[in-house]
Order: structure tokens, then sequence, then C-alpha cells
């Protein structure tokens, strides 16, 4: 979907057949898809103040031109409203700057983009930050992730058993974006802690490989600093191929409760990623002698000690999510030429 192409329908269930050519087509994640009409399409593209023939990145693998226009198509198509549009152009951009290697992802390895979305935007297109944020029953959320996702396969061609070869995929593949609860977080934003100002809207893509749920449970020691204890220990195994990657940045997600109990207690953003840093340390004693090797030599082993992360500020903090005892982790992977981080965009 580079170019513009018109799809012919002949009988009177118009998505019907829309979907019919566009999956015989590949276009499609194998879900249904919105028909593009050029009515749905320019009402998109009445929601932001840019050139619809503006090539807004060229899209690894296939080096397809991202247009505006070609961008609001595939916005259409995973169900979009308007509103949502400028999230998706920033969210474009984002996945596309040199730092996020995009190319990268065709590997065999289940990564995929993962989406944050900071400031007043979040309120404005109801894009869900609180309970079952991150799964299903949410048009926001749900489309926005799905429209990268569908950007990614035609524009970028990320076709599934073309381009995109992963071994297992995942099914956060499909749509991966949530906001953060500033308003339930006694901590900054992230967007701030980033730089950005407070009353800006951004979103940040961070490149995971997996969703791991960590549970705490109440007989466990429930102290701020066990709970920091249990989650960093929860991180890391001796199977964890992000020990191995070396220059590695990772994202925890804990919901406000959890954050209120680390507040009350004096621990701040920066307290706590330094303490999940030093739980997360393995002795070099746990680890094969040929593997061992190859983490010193990555500059993995610390005083006797494997480092999960080379820093505590690449163990990254959201906020969202509801009430329970639950956190979870997202182990993010760096490529061997370019070491991944997250990378943020404004929203208009």
């Amino acid at each position: 979907m580079a170019q513009s192409v018109r799809i012919p329908v002949s009988s009177d269930d118009l998505s019907a057949d829309f979907f019919a050519a566009a999956f015989e087509r590949r276009w499609t994640d194998g879900l249904p898809v919105i028909p593009p009409t050029p009515d749905r399409v320019n009402r998109m593209l009445a929601a932001v103040e840019r050139d619809p023939d503006e090539i807004v990145a060229i899209m690894p693998p296939r080096q397809g031109p991202a247009s505006v226009r070609s961008i609001a198509a595939n916005a259409v198509m995973a169900g979009c409203l308007p509103e949502y549009f400028p999230v998706v152009l920033a969210a474009v951009e984002a996945i596309n700057d040199p730092m996020f290697p995009l190319g990268t992802l065709a590997g065999l390895r289940p990564e995929t983009p993962f989406f944050l979305v900071n400031g007043p935007i979040r309120e404005k297109i109801q894009l869900n930050c609180g309970r079952g944020c991150l799964g299903p029953g949410w048009r926001a959320n749900a489309t926005i992730g799905r429209a990268i996702r569908l950007i990614m396969i035609n524009i970028g061609g990320f076709s599934p058993g073309e381009y995109a070869r992963t071994c297992f995929s995942s099914p956060m593949q499909y749509a991966f974006c949530a906001g953060e609860d500033e308003a339930g977080s006694p901590w900054e934003p992230f967007h701030v802690e980033r730089g950005f100002r407070k009353e800006q809207s951004v979103v940040t893509v961070f490149r995971v490989t997996s969703y791991i749920a960590l549970l705490a449970p109440l007989d466990w020691d429930q102290s701020p600093k066990g709970l920091l204890e249990h989650t960093g220990l929860s991180m890391v195994s001796l199977g964890n191929t992000g020990l191995y990657a070396g220059s590695l940045s990772c994202l925890v997600l804990f919901n406000p409760e959890r954050v209120r109990l680390l507040a009350d207690a004096g621990i701040s953003k920066a307290d706590a990623k330094t303490m999940l840093w030093e739980y997360t340390l393995l002795p070099s004693s746990y680890f094969r002698k040929g593997d061992l090797k190859i983490l010193e030599k990555k500059g993995c082993v610390v005083a006797g000690r494997v480092s999960l992360v080379d820093r505590p500020e690449d163990i990254y903090i959201g906020v969202m999510g509801g009430t329970g005892i639950h956190t979870v982790f997202l182990p993010g992977f760096s490529h061997e030429i370019i070491p991944h981080v997250p990378v943020s965009k404004v929203i208009p």
C-alpha cells in the first residue's frame, strides 16, 4: 500500500469484499479491516496540519515511503478515530528514528514495539492507563497499536512469512499501546523524566521481547524493599538472553498502588531503579565458564556479579494498571550494531 490502489467491489457488503481482497493481498494482520474510502481517509487527514503527500519516513525492511496519506489509510483500516491520528503519526516517526533499529525486527525473535503515551492527549482520546490497559476492550489502545502494525506490514514490508520471519511471533504484535497513569502516580511522569514539559503530549516506543507478569503473593514480604527485591529477582534467570545482549534496556510497569507504597517510604523513581539494578545482579559463579567469558568481554561482569543492564538508568519504569499485587516486566533486546534506547516524540 505504498502507492494508492483502488479495489472494485461487486456486492452490497463493502467491508466483506474489501477484507477478502486485502487478505488475499496480505494487507492485513489476519483480522477484518475497515475499507479506507477517500472520505474516511480525508477525515483522518483533517485531524493534522500536514501535507498528505509528505513522506514521513522510508520504512525498512522494504524501504517503503510512508506518506501522511498512506499512514492515514492504514489508521482507517485499523479502526482509528480521526482524533487518534496525531498519536499514530508521532509513533511512526518514533519507530523510524535512527536510534530505533526497526529493520532488525525482521529477525527470528518475537520483538515488537510497545508504545507508552503521556500528556493531555491521553484523556482527550480516552486512552486507557488503568485496569486492563494492556488487554482487549479499549478502542484507542487497540486501534492505535494495530495501526502501527498495519503500517509496518503494508509500508515497511513486515508481512508475516515474507520479510517478517519470526520463529514463533507474538500476540503482542497485533497491538501494544497504553497510557501512563500520571494522575495516580506520585512520581514524575515518564515524559517529564525524559526532559519534556508536563503539558506536552509524547509517545515513547520501546523494543520488547515478551510480557512477563510478576506476582508477589500476600504471604511474601510486602514491604517496599520486599517489593523491589522480589521484582528484581524475578527479572533475571540464567536463560534470559538479555543477559548476553549487552547495552540492554528494559521496562518495568508498576501500578499506582505499588508506586504509592514506594513513594510513602521515601523511595524515588531513581532510588527504585538503583535498588532493582542491585537485585538483578547474579553471582558469576552461577554461569558456565564459556558463557562467563562472553559476558566478561561484553563488560557485563561487575565485581564478580553479572548485570542485566549496564546501569540503573537502563531500567525504565512506567506507571499504569489497576489495583493489585502485580507488576509487569517487559524485557528489551539490543541489536549488535545499534544498542536500543527508548525513543520519544512529541504529539502535536
